[in-house]
């Protein structure tokens, strides 16, 4: 019993340490689906998530999306 608890421990102090290491995310802007950029990776603000910076826009039949993901 003692070990299923120090494993749980140990798994919880690493989910801990991954979650609240600054991240970093890449950015990648598209234009009706097609890549036309790709910007430096930058640090996530606090509190936030990639996801937080995804966005899409339509214009005049023009759909522009940026889509965030976390890179190491």
């Amino acid at each position: 019993m003692k070990k299923v608890l120090c494993i749980c421990a140990v798994g919880l102090l690493l989910g801990f340490f991954t979650t609240s290491c600054n991240k970093k995310c890449q950015c990648k802007t598209y234009v009706n689906g097609a890549l036309t950029n790709t910007g430096d990776a930058f640090e996530v603000e606090s509190g936030k998530k990639c996801s937080d910076y995804n966005s899409t826009i339509t214009i005049l039949g023009q759909t522009s999306e940026t889509k965030c993901k976390s890179v190491m």
